[in-house]
């Protein structure tokens, strides 16, 4: 497409060696029923066929761009594919996962008519058949909210409170104007980035909205972030969300966006210290100790006492055996 005033919508695809899927989440982009598109892919130094396979689908399709560079991760290549995009909306996919085919038209359509900062909408998952493990994840949320127009304060506490809140990009369809009124990328070189990007999202809208839809279909398979085994780099990870959203709070100052931003912390850092009972056992002292010190008012003596015993209980009850 070449005059760019014509593009509704950006959809930014970061891919890296997923030769296998691509072609069918790119063809789900395609056959999209809003045709005023760009589809952004950014090949993130895939060394399978992936670039090929994206090749050969940009000459079917002239919406389609596609860029490379040397491998640095997902935060850096959805925010090269955001520097690349002229659409009114941003959308971010995954290069595994698909979308309904009336899934840009119906969001496109909602923020128009309520001049949304973003819309968010519920997923589905399905499993590849060589899946070991299935990690028990639901993407259900929209059926408890009401068919209204939220801040985004109030949407986040609704969700935290209710226990339904699920972090990820890709189920939101974004303003771009807003997003660059709000300065707000993806941070480089960590994993879980999603968790602060759609938490600074919802904390800095003014007008949001759900739509009660299953639009987003996740593939849950095997050698995934969502599906390895829970690792330092997690951790790691997950406390540099921590201190970022620390620093928006410190730094904006508001009550309302401080009683939210703790709401958060004290779900996500108890899920996150439970995970990190299969750590090696010096790391998981370390995170006990920094649990009591800087993060007691979080992080129950519960989940301290499932980090540092849970994987000994575990060990005891299979020598039992």
């Amino acid at each position: 497409m070449k005059n760019n005033n014509n593009i509704k919508v950006s959809v930014v695809i970061p891919v890296y060696n997923t030769e296998k899927y691509i072609r069918q989440t790119v063809e789900s982009i395609m056959s999209q029923t809003l045709k005023e598109l760009e589809i952004i892919i950014i090949n993130d130094g895939s060394t399978d066929e992936s670039l090929k396979i994206i090749k050969a689908l940009a000459l079917l399709d002239n919406r389609i761009q596609f860029y490379s560079q040397p491998n640095q991760g997902p935060s850096v290549t959805r925010n090269a594919g955001i520097t690349h995009s002229h659409g009114k909306y941003l959308y971010f996919m995954d290069s595994d996962d698909l979308l309904e085919t009336d899934t840009l038209e119906i969001c496109y359509q909602k923020c128009e008519e309520d001049r949304l900062d973003f819309v968010f909408f519920d997923a589905c998952c399905f499993y590849d058949n060589d899946l070991s493990y299935v990690p028990q994840l639901s993407y259900q949320r929209t059926d408890k909210m009401e068919d209204k127009i939220y801040n985004g304060i109030e949407a986040l506490k609704f969700q935290l409170e209710n226990e339904i809140f699920t972090p990820s990009a890709c189920l939101n369809f974004i303003s771009t104007s807003f997003l660059k009124k709000c300065d707000l990328h993806f941070y480089p070189g960590i994993l879980h980035e999603d968790q602060l990007f759609s938490t600074l999202l919802y904390l800095q809208a003014e007008r949001t909205a759900c739509i009660r839809r299953s639009f987003f279909q996740r593939r849950l398979r095997n050698n995934s972030i969502m599906t390895c085994k829970f690792s330092t780099k997690n951790l790691k990870s997950y406390l540099i969300v921590v201190h970022e959203l620390l620093q928006f709070k410190k730094q904006t100052r508001e009550e309302n966006v401080g009683v939210v931003i703790d709401l958060h912390l004290s779900q996500m850092l108890n899920a996150v210290v439970w995970q990190a009972h299969t750590l090696p056992f010096r790391k998981r002292i370390q995170l006990a100790i920094r649990s009591l010190f800087q993060y007691k008012r979080y992080i129950s003596i519960r989940s301290i006492g499932v980090l540092l015993f849970k994987s000994l209980i575990h060990q005891q009850s299979k020598s039992n055996d």
